[in-house]
């Protein structure tokens, strides 16, 4: 039997080559110091040094196929492109001014937007760096576009792998705030007095109309379980932590209202500052994003939900959302929001991997340098050209239960009213409201973000 991958037409190199060459492909250059060195020289150093059962030429071969080349054996032509595309447009001057016409249109595909986009930097490159031809250019890549050799291409592609994180600082029309920066070095698990003082100075500055628009990143966002927005300090003085953290809202509505505000929430949201998250609904979450409503943590016990009027006004939110979707969320024992469920209630506008989500966060970083009044528009499109499918919601499959048991809850029926009705269904989900709903510390939290979305 032929040993030849077959899985990917044009495929010619065995299976054993192929795990040789990706062998290659994944060397530590750096720590061989070879790192700059032209391809001949590393693969005489790989044959001598690491496989010398490995065909050389039958590896340049590949390595021909995959466009990987030595810097002598490329054209002129091939330089003036390679030159193009690792030009830095983000910190062009002028450029974002041509960002207007790239997402004046209602097809925001991928493929669309990207195109234009390109015949946006490519008409910028030769009008103020180097002659260009796009046609010329678009043809090149196509003629020389890499073919495929085998089904686990996308193991060596450079293109499918992430940057490590997002270089906001080459957009000068974004204002960027870090939450890592504003977090006590000492206490970075907790959102302080102090830090969300920060975090308003930082809001103030944002009004400078050289900024287009305003991005809240937290560029601590890494590990299995990232945190995004940590909970609001529980020790001291609480009452004036509320109330920091409300002036804090207060200070990003005003400032979403004269300009976008973005959050890319790549990590978990404790529910205490979730308020400060729903300020906006240009939010971008990853498969990193979650917030436990539920949870009866020390941090909800103290600080009762915020935002409670956007909780009861979902609908504001162009979503199709079900009457006691919100009562069904406040009172759950155990829900935990993720992507899906927050893009089901409308709450954000897009939804990146977490592999992806630093170059994506770039591209639509560069949208939002686009100029006003086409700032917001630009923005939205751009995170409908990087967003994908976040999965199915968990909301959506009760929404006979939401419409018969927590819809009432709207209209004055009290959490124990509905403990009293569940407690009837003997179903396990239900058990599961009715203990929630008996215990005290629970019932507590329960009955304050009813009451909180009646009024």
């Amino acid at each position: 039997m032929s040993n030849e991958i077959t899985q990917v037409k044009g495929c010619e190199f065995t299976t054993d080559e192929l795990q040789r060459f990706h062998h290659y492909y994944k060397y530590d250059w750096a720590a061989a110091g070879l790192v700059s060195a032209p391809v001949g020289k590393r693969i005489q150093h790989f044959v001598e040094t690491v496989d010398p059962g490995i065909d050389s030429n039958r590896l340049q071969e590949w390595l021909h196929t995959m466009g990987i080349v030595d810097e002598s054996e490329k054209s002129e032509q091939a330089r003036l492109y390679e030159r193009f595309e690792n030009f830095d447009f983000a910190a062009a001057v002028g450029f974002n001014q041509m960002l207007a016409d790239v997402y004046a249109t209602d097809d925001v595909s991928k493929h669309g937007v990207g195109e234009r986009m390109d015949q946006a930097k490519a008409q910028y490159y030769s009008d103020n760096i180097e002659p260009l031809v796009y046609s010329e250019y678009k043809e090149y890549k196509e003629v020389n576009a890499p073919k495929p050799v085998c089904p686990y291409q996308d193991l060596w592609d450079p293109k499918g792998a992430d940057k490590e994180s997002a270089d906001t600082n080459k957009f000068a029309n974004v204002r960027t705030i870090d939450i890592a920066k504003l977090l006590d070095p000492d206490n970075v698990d907790v959102l302080t007095i102090g830090a969300i003082n920060l975090f308003i100075d930082a809001a103030k500055t944002a009004y400078d109309q050289k900024y287009f628009a305003v991005a809240v990143v937290n560029s601590r966002c890494n590990g299995p379980e990232p945190m995004f927005l940590p909970a609001l300090s529980s020790t001291g003085d609480c009452p004036a932590t509320l109330k920091a953290a409300m002036r804090l809202q207060i200070e990003l509505r005003n400032l979403n209202k004269t300009k976008p505000l973005v959050f890319f929430a790549n990590g978990v949201v404790d529910t205490s500052t979730l308020g400060i998250l729903m300020s906006t609904v240009d939010i971008v979450t990853s498969e990193m994003f979650c917030v436990s409503i539920g949870s009866v943590s020390q941090s909800s016990q103290k600080f009762p939900l915020s935002a409670l009027y956007d909780w009861a006004h979902l609908s504001n939110h162009q979503a199709k959302v079900s009457k006691g979707t919100a009562e069904y969320i406040m009172c759950s024992p155990d829900l935990v929001l993720r992507s899906a469920e927050w893009s089901t209630l409308g709450l954000g506008i897009g939804f990146v991997s977490h592999r992806k989500f630093a170059s994506g966060m770039e591209q639509i970083l560069l949208a939002a340098s686009c100029p006003p009044p086409h700032t917001r528009d630009a923005l939205r499109k751009a995170c409908a050209v990087e967003s994908v499918y976040s999965g199915p919601s968990k909301i959506n499959v009760w929404e006979q239960e939401i419409s018969k048991y927590f819809a009432p809850l709207a209209d004055g029926k009290t959490v124990l009213e509905l403990a009293d009705e569940l407690r009837a269904v003997k179903a396990p989900w239900a058990e599961k409201y009715v203990v929630f709903a008996n215990a005290k510390e629970s019932n507590n939290v329960a009955k304050a973000r009813v009451a909180g979305m009646q009024r």
